[in-house]
């Protein structure tokens, strides 16, 4: 199905896509001037087949993934849902209008703004699909990242805002990196064993192979435990009783500053039954930012993952 580009919407459409979402009973008032049709290119994405301007220049996106993308290729949105707090994106982020938060975008907000061109994903997005492409053509990526397949993603964003061969330098650049730090580290990477923990207020969250912080991992050659091995879910949830099965060598405890949820490496430490884990006893528990590890889900992100694994391995290599 192919969604053509729609310059604005006016009179009962505009009344139908606001109240059918039960955003207001009232559409607000567009006081631009139509902008003038342009060139189109024709993406494929999880939904179909969307023509897009050739270069969009005013872009919503709706999940970390295609900020983290739309970011790493130069280009600025003009509307964003709420994130994590994070020092790998560029302070200027915070001026971008903010469209809603989680998976609860405000359509008559992302109206207004006039986009040309609406990024997301199909888990997020999938829902209200037909209302976003009545605004603007919109790109869902089939998920949002989380399950490790992030890269295939930036190449679907790249596409979509014309940016395709700069992608592909992102990706040999990331790979770049990858052999970089292998090297740079001297021992054997596929001898530790590591595993990636959240402790939230509601539980523990272990993060597989399989997730986007272990797909990095597993690109650098490190081991993990068989609780956070390969076919497992993206996060699995332990209970304390559990924790003896995601031990290893070293942990990166997932951690943000910005979130009264999460739980710091000291308190982490302070339990008697994590302080008998060979990693806690040993010393190498790092502590890492969710907004990255597990929020970022793209380039940037990813290259930031890298990063962090170099630092923590490097300081508890040190005689």
């Amino acid at each position: 199905m192919t969604n053509m580009f729609r310059p604005s919407l006016v009179g009962l459409a505009l009344w139908a896509l606001l109240t059918s979402c039960q955003q207001q009973s009232a559409p607000p008032a567009l006081t631009a001037e139509k902008p003038t049709r342009t060139a189109t290119r024709a993406v494929d994405h999880a939904m179909g087949t969307t023509a897009v301007p050739s270069a969009p220049e005013r872009v919503v996106v709706l999940d970390y993934a295609p900020l983290d993308s739309a970011l790493a290729l130069e280009i600025e949105p003009i509307g964003r849902l709420e994130i994590l707090p994070s020092e790998i994106y560029p302070a200027a982020i915070n001026d971008i209008p903010l469209v809603g938060s989680g998976v609860q975008p405000n359509l008559e907000t992302i109206l207004q703004l006039q986009p040309d061109l609406i990024l997301s994903n199909k888990v997020s997005s999938g829902r209200i699909y037909r209302q976003l492409s009545q605004i603007a053509p919109t790109v869902l990526a089939r998920d949002n990242g989380r399950k490790g397949r992030w890269q295939d993603n930036l190449q679907l964003y790249a596409r979509a805002l014309g940016k395709s061969e700069r992608a592909e330098q992102l990706l040999e650049e990331y790979q770049q990196r990858v052999k970089a730090a292998q090297a740079a580290l001297p021992q054997d990477l596929e001898a530790i064993e590591v595993s990636v923990i959240a402790h939230w207020s509601g539980g523990i969250v272990a993060y597989s192979t399989d997730s986007f912080s272990g797909s990095v991992l597993k690109d650098l050659g490190l081991a993990r435990n068989p609780a956070q091995g390969e076919g497992k879910r993206y996060g699995v949830q332990l209970s304390k009783e559990d924790l003896t099965q995601i031990d290893g060598d070293v942990i990166f405890l997932l951690h943000n500053s910005g979130l009264e949820a999460s739980a710091g490496k000291e308190a982490f430490i302070s339990d008697p039954l994590w302080s008998r884990l060979d990693a806690v006893q040993q010393g190498i528990v790092c502590e890492v930012s969710s907004a990255h590890w597990s929020g970022g889900r793209s380039i940037l992100a990813a290259n930031q993952i890298l990063a962090d694994v170099e630092a923590c391995l490097r300081i508890n290599q040190e005689p």
